[in-house]
C-alpha cells in the first residue's frame, strides 16, 4: 500500500506538470485520485465523472455510487 501511495503521488506530480496519464484500474481508491474517471461497458465508454472540487473521499463516494448504479443495471447517463 505504501508503494501504491508513492506511485499515485508521482502520477499527480507528473500530471501537474502537464502530462496526461491514463491509468486502468478496478481500484476505487486509486481512481479517486484522478481528475476524471471513465467507465467502460462492453468495450465502450459508458459514463464519466469529473472530480471538480471534490476531495479524494468525496470523489471516492461518487465513483462508488456510480459503480453501484451501473452494477444494478442502472443507466448513469
Amino acid at each position: 500500500s505504501a508503494s501504491s501511495a508513492d506511485l499515485l503521488r508521482m502520477f499527480e506530480k507528473v500530471n501537474g506538470q502537464g502530462q496526461t496519464i491514463l491509468m486502468v484500474t478496478h481500484s476505487v481508491k486509486a481512481a479517486s485520485r484522478a481528475g476524471r474517471v471513465l467507465f467502460i461497458k462492453d468495450g465502450e465508454v459508458f459514463h464519466q465523472v469529473y472530480r471538480g472540487d471534490s476531495s479524494d473521499a468525496g470523489f471516492y463516494q461518487v465513483i462508488s455510487d456510480t459503480l453501484t448504479m451501473l452494477q444494478a443495471g442502472g443507466d448513469a447517463r
